[in-house]
């Protein structure tokens, strides 16, 4: 793990000072898969890092104060999560790099250097971001490793390690296992073992090699709490002779959705299935990228939402070439050349039904403007990162709208505006003749770009790009603005966290408004943890209206300086569907939640972690996280302790927030500021996190 050094400012400590004077809420407990992933997958020891991304569902009737209710026992709630042995490059999680390169630009680590340099605006841009990007912090990761594999292989045997020239697993996926019955100790959890398939072997190859796929989890489905992910194809060695010869690395695809089920079998998410002798046609069905992100249950069967590959990228452009010529690969076995295995794609938002899985993706619905599948050599792009249907209460209050009981989505979709191609946050409004048979055949939603998220104000550039992440059943809805690096505010060009709601007419006609986007800082004043020119990702939103996520959790200037601290953050959304005995727990204000795990019973364990995000919550009000842990707690129970006096290093854990039950036992202490500020070394945000968490859409739903 990588050891990060950074100072608490005068102006940091004001801003955590804001967070003073509140009850501690939370107990934490570490979910840990060390023994299973380090018996079964890739692990390296001092390096890997653990992450919360999702949370078991709540179901059945939900008493309205949740988990905090008194005598509630919510040990049980199954977290999920997956592992970073280094660096990921390009987010696993994003459609295109960095959220916004439609043109596939940055191959290089002069390219990625300059993103950063432009975008970000990082003194430690070169070589710091861009090393642990391009070449990892380990032996397992990084972009440069991936791009390489096809030439860099080596013959190994079946107990190699990370080391050797191979590519190995940098994410893999797990579940809890076995709740720890007392918080004082951690909770067990196995590797999901997701298999990757794939009808094209790239070289004839029937399987990849053992462990070289990266596996991530976005989501569980609605209905039976399945995990909803990511997952590469994992690498093909080709080219080999008599079983002697090294031969070639090739991947298949980079990511393509899967649904695990209780079972262990992986169902994958195809792309969108085309017949044809079309060589553009057979690439996209052999290679085609996509992603599953989160499900609806409608009539009797789930639906999975996220995006698909319909068409490549512009393969004649040369700046997306690495190690040879887009134009070799539209032929049959196009993973067989070290020219392809980059090779990329134009995406559509889309849907898989669960009845029929190899029948691939079906298009939810166009791009904007007319816009083309290659529009000035980039590839239009759409995605579905959120699903849901109205509460059957709030339903009621509209029942002549057609569309109340039908499933509304969120995400990101390409708008045309000349030859300027804008990824942009997008609702995507079911059409009144919705008909759930014709999914296949038919498009049956409208997207609606959501206002004051665009990326233009006028004739001015304000946004880079701008996404939707996540919907409830009140159709309260999250997003995030990425600014210019040109429009920087208050010293950073910083992802705008914002949330807006969609609301039903009651008539036949099935009108609606979709409100404009309201960013955090704003709707709190500028104030407390959302300050101006605060930066941060959403993460998931549940049906109380209690959104967590990952926020700065300092002010410093990050032109020409360092990446802002992160820290994960609850914020209590009083609208259609809050209960107000449950915002009077958190005093209706957003709060850091390291705030939220100080004192009482629990302190002690608790002063162990550090919580760097929050990924996901459900209805009771259980939390998935990340946290950094020191071992034996840090020294004093402040925001900025040293841990054993600045020469202990901190891990990277996945940890669950459990609220205390109690009310009498929640009146605890409130983190303070250790005084003078100090510079500390030692501690590690994690380079996935770094370099992750600022890099706008990796986060999951709800």
């Amino acid at each position: 793990m990588s050891r990060n050094n950074f100072k608490i400012s005068l102006i940091a400590a004001s801003v955590l000072a804001a967070t003073s004077g509140h009850a501690a809420l939370y107990k934490v407990v570490e979910v840990d898969p060390t023994d299973s992933i380090t018996s079964t997958g890739i692990y390296v020891d001092n390096v890997t890092e653990f992450y919360g991304s999702a949370i078991q569902k709540t179901s059945g009737t939900v008493d309205p104060l949740g988990c905090f209710a008194e005598g509630a026992n919510c040990a049980e709630y199954q977290l999920f999560g997956d592992s970073r042995n280094g660096s990921e490059g390009h987010s696993y999680r994003q459609e295109i790099p960095f959220n916004w390169d439609m043109s596939f630009f940055y191959t290089d680590w002069v390219r990625n250097k300059d993103y950063c340099r432009n975008e970000l605006g990082y003194q430690t841009c070169d070589p710091g971001w861009t090393d642990k990007m391009w070449y990892s912090f380990s032996e397992v990761g990084g972009l440069r490793r991936e791009r390489d594999a096809f030439l860099n292989s080596s013959q190994i045997g079946a107990n190699s390690r990370p080391g050797e020239d191979d590519y190995f697993s940098n994410a893999l996926a797990f579940s809890e296992a076995t709740p720890a019955s007392n918080p004082d100790e951690k909770s067990l959890a196995n590797r999901v073992q997701v298999q990757p398939t794939s009808d094209y072997k790239p070289g004839g190859v029937q399987s990849p090699e053992t462990n070289s796929e990266n596996v991530v989890i976005n989501s569980l489905t609605s209905k039976n709490g399945y995990a909803i992910g990511n997952t590469s194809s994992g690498y093909y060695r080709i080219n080999t002779s008599g079983g002697s010869a090294v031969g070639n690395l090739a991947t298949a695809y980079r990511h393509r959705g899967y649904v695990q089920t209780a079972d262990n079998e992986t169902n994958m998410l195809l792309p969108v299935l085309t017949e044809g002798s079309n060589q553009d046609q057979k690439i996209t069905n052999n290679m085609g990228r996509t992603m599953g992100w989160s499900s609806f249950f409608y009539g009797d069967r789930e639906f999975i939402v996220g995006s698909a590959a319909v068409a490549p990228f512009d393969y004649n452009d040369d700046n997306k070439n690495w190690n040879g010529d887009l134009n070799n690969c539209l032929i049959d076995d196009p993973a067989s050349r070290s020219d392809c295995q980059n090779f990329a794609f134009a995406t559509q938002t889309a849907v898989w039904d669960s009845n029929d899985w190899e029948r691939g993706a079906s298009v939810v619905s166009a791009w904007q403007n007319n816009v083309p599948t290659n529009n000035d050599k980039k590839a239009s792009q759409g995605s579905a990162r959120g699903a849901s249907i109205m509460s059957s209460e709030l339903a009621a209050s509209v029942s002549d709208n057609p569309r109340s009981t039908l499933p509304f989505l969120v995400g990101l979709n390409t708008t045309g505006d000349g030859s300027n191609s804008f990824l942009q946050a997008t609702v995507f409004v079911p059409n009144t003749t919705f008909d759930v048979d014709a999914i296949n055949t038919t498009p049956q939603w409208s997207p609606i770009t959501v206002e004051n998220a665009r990326i233009k104000s006028g004739d001015d550039f304000i946004y880079s790009n701008t996404y939707a992440s996540d919907i409830n059943s009140n159709l309260v809805f999250l997003g995030a603005s990425k600014r210019r690096g040109d429009k920087r505010e208050n010293g950073a060009a910083a992802n705008r966290m914002f949330l807006g709601q969609i609301t039903l007419n009651n008539n036949t006609d099935g009108t609606y408004s979709i409100s404009r986007a309201q960013y955090f800082d704003e709707l709190n004043n500028n104030t407390g943890i959302f300050f101006r020119g605060v930066g941060g990702e959403p993460g998931a939103i549940n049906n109380f209206n209690e959104i967590v996520g990952t926020v700065d959790a300092e002010q410093s200037t990050e032109y020409f300086g360092k990446q802002r601290r992160r820290r994960g953050f609850i914020y209590p959304y009083n609208t259609t569907g809050s209960n107000l005995d449950r915002i009077n727990i958190f005093q209706g204000k957003p709060w850091l939640l390291d705030d939220l795990t100080n004192g009482g019973t629990y302190n002690s364990q608790n002063n162990q972690y550090r919580i760097i995000d929050a990924a996901d919550i459900n209805d009771d009000g259980v939390i998935a996280a990340t946290a950094l842990k020191c071992e034996g707690g840090y020294d004093t129970t402040g925001h900025n302790s040293y841990c054993g006096n600045g020469q202990k290093k901190e891990r990277v854990v996945a940890v669950k927030l459990i609220p205390i039950a109690n009310e009498a036992d929640r009146s605890i202490q409130t983190r303070g500021i250790e005084a003078p500020p100090v510079t500390r070394s030692g501690g590690s945000l994690g380079w996935m996190a770094l370099i992750l968490l600022g890099f706008f859409g990796l986060r999951r739903n709800k």
